[in-house]
């Protein structure tokens, strides 16, 4: 049988219930019941309602984990002439907005806020694709001025911020064999040029013979790599030496001096190899005629 819990039953219930001298009958059970029934449906709607209202801020910031999915204290590197990109990847944006803040200049200053710049200077732009909840800086030309360190921030309640250190290195070519190298008329001339402290593959590299670009001579072969490049030539002649500079871009250039020398019959190498042994040959005959005339010269004088 349904029991209909009314309020004045309930009052009546903790009457007799909370008596000292209740005898324990089957109607003081049933009142035990609803009281019991009444006390859990209170403790319900209490916790019901601590579920549903919005707990005011503590003042303290979100988790940059909980926001941000690029690590803080990320380092990038850039060469001076070539595009950085500082990331930043939030993954809760929900209604903010992200800055970049230059934050170790006096005093600091905003860059970018949400897709437009801030500032006059166009170096500064923010890639974002939605998708990938990416907001990064990239900055063009980059100048060792641009060092330092900055602040990818989102207007949460308080802001939350990652910070993103740009270290600027400058790339330079270098010429393997420099700074002379010999070659023999008739064979090929194989430059290679290395290019270090580079952080990115070069748009180019030009040669020059005698300040002459030569990537498109006839006979020329130029192939380029990521950090390298490597200049071919055949059948190398006397109008092949000179001077060769590597000249990558946003690169300190190199350079070598080729010397191509005129192979004649005489200088085949059976015929280099025999004048040697001649040379050797006669500077001893020379060696000793000189030590015989000094005993000589020593016993006459004795």
């Amino acid at each position: 049988m349904a029991v209909i819990v009314h309020p004045l039953n309930i009052y009546m219930c903790l009457f007799f219930v909370v008596s000292a001298e209740m005898i324990l009958t089957p109607s003081s059970l049933i009142c035990q019941d609803m009281v019991k029934l009444s006390r859990d449906r209170r403790a319900y709607e209490a916790h019901r309602s601590r579920d549903n209202v919005v707990k005011p801020s503590s003042g303290s910031s979100p988790s940059r984990g909980s926001v941000f999915a690029t690590a803080n204290s990320t380092s990038v590197a850039a060469q001076i002439g070539g595009t950085a990109k500082l990331p930043c990847i939030v993954r809760k944006f929900n209604n903010g907005v992200v800055s970049w803040i230059r934050k170790d200049i006096t005093p600091p200053t905003i860059l970018t806020v949400g897709l437009g710049p801030y500032i006059a200077d166009d170096r500064f732009m923010v890639e974002h694709a939605r998708h990938l909840q990416n907001w990064d800086l990239v900055i063009k030309h980059v100048r060792p001025s641009d060092a330092g360190l900055y602040e990818c921030q989102v207007s949460t309640h308080p802001a939350t911020s990652i910070f993103i250190e740009l270290r600027v290195t400058e790339a330079s070519a270098e010429i393997i064999g420099a700074p002379d190298l010999h070659v023999r008329a008739g064979s090929s001339l194989r430059l290679v040029c290395t290019i270090l402290r580079s952080t990115e593959p070069p748009v180019y590299v030009f040669w020059y013979h005698d300040q002459r670009m030569i990537n498109h001579d006839v006979g020329v072969s130029v192939t380029i790599d990521r950090t390298s490049s490597v200049l071919q030539l055949q059948d190398a002649d006397t109008t092949h030496s000179g001077n060769y500079t590597c000249d990558p871009a946003n690169a300190i250039p190199a350079y070598i001096n080729v010397h191509v020398l005129n192979a004649t019959e005489e200088e085949n190498p059976a015929a280099m190899l025999h004048a040697s042994s001649s040379g050797i040959s006669t500077a001893l005959f020379m060696t000793i005629m000189l030590i015989v005339a000094v005993n000589i010269t020593f016993s006459l004088n004795s």
